[in-house]
């Protein structure tokens, strides 16, 4: 009896590893498809690496991943994000630029927070200044700029950030995040900006597919196409225009992927 049970348990063992090495052979052919698929001329298409960032420990502060808002002055607006490791994105609304950020680094000394700015985010006025009651002019187009800064800011108090701030909401606190979101709040978040694209999810889609896809990201940042089709499409899907270069404000990872599309309309173009 033992050694039938013996004899049946050293069977389950050789049919479990002939079970292996069939699915291995599975994977390896699942494998050889996918590749299959990537032949001709989409053979040499890499899909882009995600752009190295730099390791930072989290902060442990109250302060520490909070929103903070409070009135500058007449109806004039000051937005504090404090993310978790030390970074910290700032921007003023209504200003003279459209829009104006600033990004740097925030450290706690005593009872006030203090900011060190390291670039600046912000839409140049271009064209016909059209006045306003209250708070800065705001002109007809804007050209997207970004630069080093050394502005001075003033601190601020920690207990109002601790009392009066909240967490935020979003992980993806990143500048490009908060660029697209101050010029069209209502889109949908775009996998151009979010993941590297991989060939194969281009190679099938029609050139009017990857057109609109390769363009949305403008659009997100408040690009004013010249394009008919395009100016018309966006503005259905309820974007806003505000600026006739927002080149400045891709990502680097928005950039890989835009060129990666841009190959793929090359062969499909031939």
């Amino acid at each position: 009896m033992y050694k039938k049970t013996i004899l049946g348990a050293l069977l389950l063992l050789l049919l479990a590893a002939c079970a292996g090495e069939n699915t291995a052979t599975s994977v390896l052919e699942t494998e050889g498809e996918a590749q299959e698929e990537l032949s001709g001329p989409y053979a040499d298409l890499k899909a882009p690496e995600l752009p190295k960032e730099e390791q930072r420990a989290k902060r442990d502060h109250p302060v520490a991943g909070k929103y903070y808002a409070r009135d500058h002055y007449m109806k004039i607006f000051e937005y504090y994000y404090l993310l978790d490791d030390g970074r910290f994105i700032y921007s003023l609304s209504p200003d003279e630029y459209k829009p104006s950020l600033y990004t740097g680094e925030w450290e706690v000394k005593g009872d006030k927070i203090h900011f060190k700015t390291q670039r600046h985010y912000y839409g140049k006025p271009n064209g016909k200044e059209i006045p306003t009651d209250v708070g800065p002019s705001s002109y007809e187009d804007y050209v997207m700029r970004v630069e080093n800064s050394s502005e001075e800011m003033e601190p601020i108090v920690v207990e109002h950030v601790v009392n009066l701030g909240v967490p935020l909401s979003n992980s993806r606190q990143d500048i490009h995040f908060r660029l697209q979101y101050i010029a069209n709040p209502e889109r949908k978040e775009m996998a151009i900006s979010t993941r590297p694209l991989q060939p194969s999810e281009l190679k099938d889609k029609s050139l009017e597919e990857l057109s609109l896809m390769r363009n949305e990201v403008f659009a997100a940042y408040g690009y004013k196409f010249k394009d008919e089709r395009l100016k018309a499409h966006f503005k259905a899907q309820g974007y806003q225009a505000l600026a006739s270069d927002v080149t400045a404000f891709l990502s680097p990872l928005e950039k890989d992927n835009i060129a990666l599309i841009k190959k793929v309309e090359a062969i499909k173009a031939k």
